[in-house]
């Protein structure tokens, strides 16, 4: 495939690999944004390894668990630091809380485990051990088969990410159940990343064309998050709500401001694919 398909994306792999490398140190001492950066390291390096079976090697069955392991640990810290963020904003608002302090320390109480878990993943040698492997199983084994017409392939397995994304998108269009949606729309914010990155990887074999389909990704991203966020900062504040130092108005009225949020960003979402959708790949990327 050469330069048009396989160089571009074992460049792209190397240089995700060095990112999460990089941060390990950083992560160790518990910075949230190294935790983002090594998170999104890993996110761009899954997309790129699950489009492109076959033109790059393939993990190893041990390689791929540590490196499933390795996503979800950041995962869980971000994600705690993100919600715990959230909330602390919700109450530096103006209005009046009845039990602020009570809310803050569950706050305070989320940053903490989001740091102990950073600072265990970052220092941990299994953590090193991941990097290590992954990068001598995709970048010191020779390449996967060549391919006669690279770009038309690239393009081929880019719209079958954006046919997942489809599925999603009119799965969660046509249920009225909240739950049905909730899932349809999470699997919608992990298609629409995946196709963004698996673009993003080999944007130069397709020139100004790949900015078509990237953008309108990058903005239904955006709204999928906001979704998903209240979706999760809800499910938290009604386990909050248990707690007896918690004033049940104050619940109420922090879960209505993730509803309404929520329900916004839904609102936005299906605008955005109506006005702004992302546009096939066999159709944007080949000409």
């Amino acid at each position: 495939m050469g330069n048009k398909g396989q160089a571009p994306l074992a460049a792209y792999i190397a240089f995700q690999l060095t990112e999460l490398e990089g941060q390990l140190p950083l992560i160790e001492a518990a910075d949230p944004e190294a935790v983002h950066n090594a998170r999104l390291a890993l996110r761009r390096l899954r997309s790129v390894l699950s489009c492109y079976r076959g033109m790059i090697p393939k993990l190893p069955r041990p390689a791929s668990e540590e490196v499933r392991w390795l996503a979800t640990s950041l995962g869980e810290s971000r994600d705690a630091y993100v919600l715990a963020q959230r909330i602390r904003l919700s109450l530096d608002t103006k209005d009046s809380w009845k039990s602020p302090e009570a809310v803050r320390q569950a706050v305070e109480e989320l940053e903490a485990s989001s740091a102990r878990l950073a600072a265990a993943l970052g220092g941990h040698k299994r953590s090193k051990r991941t990097v290590r492997a992954a990068r001598a199983a995709l970048l010191e084994v020779p390449a996967g088969r060549e391919y006669k017409h690279p770009t038309a392939d690239l393009a081929e397995r880019l719209q079958a990410r954006w046919e997942r994304l489809q599925h999603s998108i009119a799965e969660q269009a046509g249920s009225s159940d909240p739950e049905v949606r909730n899932a349809a729309l999470h699997q919608a914010r992990k298609d629409v990343k995946c196709l963004r990155y698996s673009v993003e990887a080999v944007a130069d074999a397709f020139s100004h064309h790949a900015s078509g389909v990237i953008q309108p990704a990058i903005g239904l991203q955006r709204l999928l998050g906001e979704q998903h966020d209240a979706v999760v900062a809800g499910e938290w504040i009604r386990e909050l709500a248990k707690n007896p130092s918690i004033d049940a108005e104050d619940a109420q009225r922090l879960e209505s401001m993730e509803v309404r949020r929520r329900l916004n960003a839904e609102e936005e979402f299906r605008m955005a694919i109506a006005e702004y959708p992302v546009p096939a790949p066999r159709r944007a990327l080949i000409f």
